[in-house]
């Protein structure tokens, strides 16, 4: 594996433990600063997914890529929604709901997934194209201090104190790292890891994310953030592209 993917996959392994010290610290951002954030992210990765991520799967494993892709984002549906309904992508506000292990324990497994896959996505794409490997760092990137910032919040609304918040964060930290060293490992396997993992980046994109975008009470500015996350991802591609860079 390349240093530039080890790297990259520890900056976004950072961008966890960066969210959950934003928890645990006695000032922390704001909820508003935070849903800008998120909102920029959806475009981000709903451009890198649709437009980069489907057809190079579809171009890499054939036909087999969308069954694949939607695997992948049912996958991810399972765990948030199914085994640990009690998750959410955003701040979490239902503190009456989150009281006690179990609860706290099914979250942090929900998003350690969640984690890995974002880091099979890294690790993957850089085994397609360097290039769309680091398009797909900087797209994940974006949400990695809310994903930190979720699972600390989750700890500390279920009065866990702040060393619990970090180290929940720590873990997402490891898992997205495993998830990108793991991901150079499978050799022939990496197109459909790649495949699996776009469902993943397009579920976070077009459903955790955008969840937090289409608040009504947040005005225009949030859906004009995910425009503007979009407009984001095609200047990366124009600027690559201009250098000659083949993604």
């Amino acid at each position: 594996m390349g240093l530039l993917v080890l790297l990259l996959g520890f900056a976004a392994s950072l961008g966890d433990l960066v969210g959950g010290a934003v928890v645990a610290a006695p000032r922390r951002i704001s909820d508003r600063a935070l849903g800008l954030l998120m909102a920029l992210g959806a475009g981000n990765l709903l451009g890198v997914s649709i437009v980069e991520l489907v057809p190079e799967s579809i171009h890499q494993i054939g036909s087999s890529a969308p069954v694949l892709i939607l695997g992948g984002y049912l996958f991810i549906h399972f765990f948030e929604h199914v085994f640990a309904p009690h998750l959410h992508f955003g701040t979490e506000t239902h503190t009456e709901a989150i009281i006690d292990a179990h609860v706290t324990s099914t979250a942090l497994i929900g998003l350690t997934l969640h984690a890995f896959m974002d880091g099979v996505a890294i690790g993957s794409a850089f085994v397609t194209s360097p290039a769309l490997g680091i398009i797909v760092f900087a797209a994940i990137m974006l949400h990695k201090l809310p994903e930190g910032f979720t699972i600390a919040s989750v700890m500390k609304a279920a009065g866990r104190t702040r060393r619990w918040a970090l180290i929940a964060s720590g873990v997402l930290s490891v898992a997205t790292f495993s998830g990108v060293v793991g991901s150079s490992l499978i050799g022939p396997l990496a197109p459909y890891a790649l495949a699996v993992a776009t469902g993943s980046v397009l579920y976070v994109g077009a459903t955790d994310l955008m969840a937090e975008a289409n608040k009504a009470e947040e005005g225009i500015l949030n859906p004009v953030m995910v425009f503007i996350g979009i407009g984001m991802f095609f200047g990366v591609v124009g600027l690559a592209r201009l250098a000659g860079i083949d993604l």
